[in-house]
């Protein structure tokens, strides 16, 4: 997982992601689809940390997908409700929403 190419590729996914997510046609995340994606990302990063750590790279990837369930259901449910309290447009949410997880995803990395 430290090679260049596989930051590169995961990289491209992240910013195709982060440019799919704003868009209106986009399928809500508790769809088939993009839930199976989150599920096996999820699942890939907990591995990769538990490796990185000496630890179990099942467990790591149990907690992964079940963090992906988790944020796919929990995020879904926010975001509809700020929106709708807010009356404001999905995109501004959804941006609010891509730094508050970048921020995060960079705190933890560096812990």
């Amino acid at each position: 997982m430290g090679s260049i190419i596989t930051v590169v590729i995961f990289s491209l996914l992240a910013v195709v992601e982060l440019i799919g997510d704003v868009r209106p046609s986009t399928p809500k995340r508790t769809a088939p689809f993009p839930l199976i994606a989150r599920i096996l990302t999820g699942g890939l990063c907990g591995a990769c940390i538990c490796a990185a750590n000496n630890q179990s790279l099942i467990i790591g990837a149990i907690l992964g997908g079940a963090g992906g369930v988790i944020g796919a259901f929990a995020g879904y449910e926010v975001r509809r409700k700020l929106i709708n309290k807010l009356r404001i447009k999905d995109i501004f949410v959804a941006i609010c929403e891509d730094l508050v997880a970048l921020g995060l995803a960079c705190f933890l990395a560096s812990r």
